[in-house]
């Protein structure tokens, strides 16, 4: 990511714009695209299902009706006596039937094919004594038919009381040998007086009378349509190439719904029904590819054109980059020219835009540059100049040295060493002052010109003054500013000591805490009150000059601490009136490391 910051920052401005562009144009339009196609294809999917569902309930409502009516035959039997007594009857195998049962079970089975049910292939009864009577396909009836205990069917009659039981499509033989498909409705028959189980009824019926139901429903080719048994056999399928894979296809355990599946590494769309009364479940397949096929023809269009659309904007936000950018390009190769020195060449202003306004402040820097050229001379003049007036400012202190000098040599002389003091301190505190000084120094340094200044001072107020210095001799090597301690001490001694009368004490001292230096000036003297002290505090956190006028030492200290380590150290104030002065400077602990002491002698 950082290489990549540095290679953009060095782009040119136009591959700049031109790469924005593509970045936050091309890049949402197409997240848009994407996101919004992709709701697309969903709602599209959650439609196309739904109304699959709604054609699937329609489509069992009407298999569910037709297998109503099948149905009601299979309670006929209740509205003929005779053949409920036959069924309950003991039976041997091969025992013929009487001409009275005869008659009984044909009119029942004529009753079953009335009103043209060509639907039915055959109705069988079985008498849990042995008694049958089986009407197949292409014959009368035979009533030497044993039910078999095993059948599948009969099994499922455990738990539905009476209901009926629906059998998916099996094979269904005459006895002529030919074979029939056929699927099936069996109901238990019981006695009305004891509720035992007097036998079967089982009705076959052709499953094309609901393939005709089927058919109704209109499919693409890829599409199937097709209906299982509640352990997912197949029933029955639409006839337009219903694969093998079909009856794998089961839906979940709801009742209905829609859902996706896979088949082969193909996506499938699939609804289902399942149906109250046969329980059996009618399913509906689309593939995704064959649903979406129209929406993908509509995607290859769209992408197609806004690429196409995308390109062309492209191309023109290049030229426009490249024309905007081109005054700047210019500009820049100007700035290159002056950069080598020529200064002749101006820029063609042609508008008030912000590169007009630009190219009219170069053309304004150039005639100041041009101007400015003609006063280097000058300028160059007047720093010798200055130079001059240094090496001669040199030469003052010097004579004023060698003057105090012969002050104290005379003094000597007569024998007075008051005076002497005064002068050898005195030159001392010009040296220290008035010498080229480097930022920092000791604090040895400061508290050495504190004490010739005290000696100075202690002379001409003879015994007022009394002064003391505490000093940790572990901080005297720590670096502090220079001109720093006196300024608060000659301020004790000026609104202190001058404006009271008798005695005058000064304390300094030092300590550290928590790598802070604590340099304490304090006196005895008639102090000030705390409007004054207020007004004095904030004149230190407020005004931003260095002072160094009469009256604005305290703040040139304040102000240069605070400009040198920051605005947590600096000078504090405390005062109480006819209580004496404190003043507290704080300073980070630095130890004065790799610097030696100030030369006391002449340069």
């Amino acid at each position: 990511m950082k290489s990549f910051r540095g290679w953009f920052r060095n782009l040119a401005l136009a591959r700049k714009l031109i790469l924005i562009n593509v970045v936050f144009i091309v890049l949402p339009l197409g997240l848009m695209g994407y996101f919004a196609f992709a709701r697309f294809t969903e709602t599209t999917e959650r439609k196309v299902g739904d109304y699959q569902l709604q054609t699937l309930k329609q489509l069992t409502l009407n298999i569910d009706t037709y297998m109503n009516e099948l149905n009601r035959l299979t309670v006929m039997p209740y509205q003929y006596p005779k053949v409920t007594d036959y069924l309950a009857t003991k039976r041997a195998p091969g025992e013929p039937l009487t001409l009275d049962e005869i008659s009984g079970l044909n009119s029942f089975v004529t009753q079953v094919f009335l009103n043209g049910r060509v639907d039915i292939l055959g109705v069988s009864l079985y008498g849990t004594g042995g008694a049958s009577y089986v009407v197949m396909p292409e014959s009368q009836y035979v009533t030497t038919y044993k039910l078999d205990e095993n059948v599948s069917w009969l099994n499922k009659f455990k738990g539905h009381y009476g209901q009926p039981v629906y059998v998916a499509t099996h094979d269904l033989s005459s006895s002529g040998g030919n074979v029939y498909q056929a699927f099936s409705i069996v109901r238990e028959l019981r006695s009305f007086d004891d509720g035992v189980t007097l036998g079967y009824i089982v009705i076959d019926v052709d499953p094309k009378f609901i393939s005709e139901i089927l058919s109704k429903v209109k499919l693409d080719a890829k599409e199937l349509l097709y209906i299982t048994d509640d352990s997912g056999k197949l029933v029955i399928g639409k006839d337009h190439g219903l694969p093998q894979a079909a009856p794998s296809l089961s839906p979940d355990n709801a009742s209905e719904g829609v859902s996706h599946v896979k088949s082969e590494g193909e996506g499938l769309l699939m609804a289902h029904v399942t149906s109250e009364v046969t329980g059996w479940t009618t399913v509906g397949v689309v593939p995704v590819s064959s649903l979406m096929k129209d929406t993908e023809v509509l995607r290859t269009y769209i992408i197609l054109i806004g690429i196409i659309s995308v390109g062309l904007a492209l191309l023109l936000y290049v030229f426009i980059a490249y024309r905007i950018t081109q005054p700047l390009r210019k500009l820049s190769r100007l700035m290159r020219s002056v950069e080598r020195g020529d200064l002749s060449r101006a820029f063609p202003v042609s508008g008030t835009d912000e590169v007009g306004m630009l190219g009219h402040s170069f053309n304004g820097m150039l005639a100041k540059l041009s101007e400015l050229g003609y006063l280097l001379y000058e300028t160059e003049i007047r720093e010798k100049d200055a130079q001059i007036a240094a090496l001669q400012s040199k030469i003052n202190p010097h004579f004023l040295y060698n003057t105090l000098g012969s002050i104290s040599m005379y003094a000597e002389l007569e024998g007075s060493p008051e005076i002497i003091a005064m002068s050898n301190n005195l030159s001392k505190l010009l040296r220290y002052s008035l010498s080229g000084r480097k930022e920092h120094v000791t604090l040895q340094d400061e508290l050495d010109h504190v004490s010739g200044y005290m000696t100075i001072q202690q002379m001409r107020y003879e015994e007022r003054i009394h002064f003391t210095m505490t000093i940790e001799p572990s901080l005297l090597d720590c670096e502090v500013i220079p001109l720093m301690i006196q300024p608060l001490v000659e301020n004790a001694i000026n609104h202190a000591l001058d404006k009271g009368v008798g005695r005058g004490r000064i304390s300094l001292t030092a300590d550290s805490s928590s790598q802070v230096l604590r340099i304490t000036i304090e006196d005895d003297g008639i102090g000030m009150n705390a409007e004054a002290l207020e007004a004095l505090r904030l004149h230190l956190r407020n005004t931003q000059e260095l002072g160094g006028r009469s009256g604005n030492g305290l703040l040139n200290v304040h102000r240069r601490i605070v400009l040198h380590y920051g605005d947590e150290y600096g000078l504090s104030l405390e005062s109480m009136p006819y209580q004496g002065f404190k003043a507290v400077l704080k300073l980070p602990v630095i130890t004065h490391q790799g610097r030696a002491r100030e030369d006391d002698g002449v340069a």
